[in-house]
């Protein structure tokens, strides 16, 4: 095997791992709030854990600390919006929508990195649109996990988006860990103000303890440090192309598994496929612009 190969082979399996996050939020059984406290709590002790085997002599400033601090309160209120909107609707719904993070990054890139908006990029983002509409215009039963679908989608664009501007001085473990305290910082304000830190927070089935771990070690940080050193060794293409592939995998993987809550109109698959389709040429496009 090739070393490029082995490359793509590792990055494809991150991606199917990204991919099973919204299966675990369905078959965990606690609510969204407690599925992100969780998550948050256990990937957090876990890069500290995986800090003491990695060298990391660059000091932040506090100013820099508090902006990721920040930036993972963000990603805290994605994650709950994820898991929020498949508790509610759909494994499916909540994939299909979270894929407009592309339309989002689109619009927010120019405003954060001052470049010009790409024509493409807006036509683009009309089809991805009109996907979306189809996918409203037939699963009107899923409207309110369509809406949070859509914030969480327009979060992940946001702190991708501010992500972007903060790689070029800060290392991605500290980046990761420190918005893993933000993240976390968020969830437990969450579970406080829903009134679930209490006596019962702790008491866990076996089953959802397991899910808990693999969610917040394999899925959470273990997947992104990984992720980080393969996508050095790809070009910007592949592994744009590859992380598209999150969507397919994980409707693939839920109708598998839920054949009977995950069987949707044909609208949404027609919506559904325009969406993916249109995120594919935008890699596509971009690589050749490139």
């Amino acid at each position: 095997m090739s070393k490029q190969l082995k490359y793509q082979v590792i990055l494809h399996f991150i991606v199917l791992i990204w991919g099973v996050t919204g299966i675990l939020g369905n078959m965990i059984s606690v609510s969204a709030s407690k599925i992100v406290f969780f998550r948050t709590l256990i990937a957090f002790i876990s890069l500290l854990i995986i800090g003491f085997f990695i060298k990391q002599s660059t000091k932040l400033s506090g100013k820099k600390i508090g902006l990721l601090i920040l930036v993972g309160i963000i990603v805290g209120l994605h994650w709950f919006t994820f898991f929020y909107a498949i508790k509610i609707s759909t494994i499916s719904i909540g994939v299909v929508c979270m894929s407009m993070s592309t339309l989002f990054t689109s619009f927010l890139e120019p405003l954060f990195l001052k470049r010009k908006l790409s024509l493409s990029e807006i036509i683009i983002s009309i089809f991805i649109l009109f996907g979306i509409v189809l996918i409203f215009g037939f699963e009107t039963k899923y409207i309110l996990g369509i809406i949070f679908g859509l914030i969480s989608a327009f979060l992940a664009a946001l702190f991708t988006v501010l992500n972007g501007k903060l790689i070029h001085n800060l290392s991605s473990f500290n980046i990761t860990k420190y918005e893993m305290l933000g993240a976390l910082t968020i969830s437990l304000v969450f579970i406080i103000f829903t009134g679930e830190f209490d006596a019962e927070l702790f008491k866990l089935s076996i089953n959802d303890v397991s899910f808990l771990i693999f969610l917040g070690v394999v899925c959470t940080s273990i997947a992104f440090l990984v992720s980080v050193w393969v996508m050095t060794q790809l070009t910007p293409f592949t592994v744009s192309l590859s992380v598209n592939m999150e969507p397919i995998y994980t409707i693939i993987i839920a109708i598998l598994l839920f054949p009977n809550k995950e069987k949707m109109s044909v609208g949404f698959y027609i919506g559904g496929g325009i969406i993916i389709t249109s995120i594919l040429i935008n890699s596509f496009l971009k690589q050749r612009k490139s």
